[in-house]
């Protein structure tokens, strides 16, 4: 398994995203009528790509959730606006890998995202989940 996790770090990926409105800020009624994304929409989809990224590397019986991040928001985009997300792995130290992520529109940096996925096993998750709804 050693080996699998150098294999990760470096790697990047990057695509295109057009934001809907399920991607839309919502916190205050005047503000919601302009139709601006959310930072924390923008965070989920740089989290998918890491998500993405890992997933290929992993057994069946491992998966990786989101244990950490921050957000730094520079320029407020509209629904509907191209954007170019990307993602690389920094680093990786046992089953914590470290992630950094850039949003941009027409070359211009909308946001960047810090962030760290732990290597769990979905037997624990679903233990877990048994255990909180019985």
């Amino acid at each position: 398994m050693k080996d699998l996790w150098r294999k990760i770090e470096g790697i990047s990926k990057t695509i295109d995203f057009t934001p809907d409105e399920s991607y839309l800020w919502d916190e205050d009624d005047e503000m919601r009528n302009y139709h601006f994304v959310s930072s924390s929409s923008l965070a989920r989809v740089a989290f998918k790509l890491g998500a993405d990224m890992v997933k290929d590397f992993l057994p069946e019986d491992l998966i990786s959730v989101v244990s950490e991040f921050t957000v730094k928001h520079y320029m407020p985009v509209v629904i509907g606006a191209k954007l170019v997300v990307g993602v690389r792995v920094k680093s990786v130290d046992g089953n914590l890998i470290n992630f950094s992520g850039l949003i941009t529109k027409d070359n211009k940096k909308v946001a960047e995202v810090e962030f760290t996925r732990v290597i769990v096993s979905r037997n624990y998750l679903r233990r877990k989940a048994v255990e909180e709804t019985t």
